[in-house]
């Protein structure tokens, strides 16, 4: 079963969902997913290009995710 990580960053107004990880890349599982997304996503906020953006939210997604649109 695929698991896919959805993070939440805004910058100001500008609000963006973004794929972190899915378990094809990673090997996620839905309960480390749901344990673990925090410290996931930190890191990668970290070392790409949001790190100056600020985490809004997150979820964890079974299946292939399309993130949304920017709000």
């Amino acid at each position: 079963m695929l698991i896919t990580l959805v993070a939440v960053v805004c910058n100001g107004a500008v609000c963006l969902e973004k794929v972190v990880t899915n378990s094809e890349q990673s090997g996620i599982t839905m309960s480390a997913c749901e344990t673990n997304a925090q410290s996931g996503i930190a890191d990668w906020l970290s070392h790409g290009p949001y790190s100056q953006w600020k985490l809004q939210g997150y979820k964890c997604v079974i299946g292939p995710y399309t993130p949304k649109r920017a709000a």
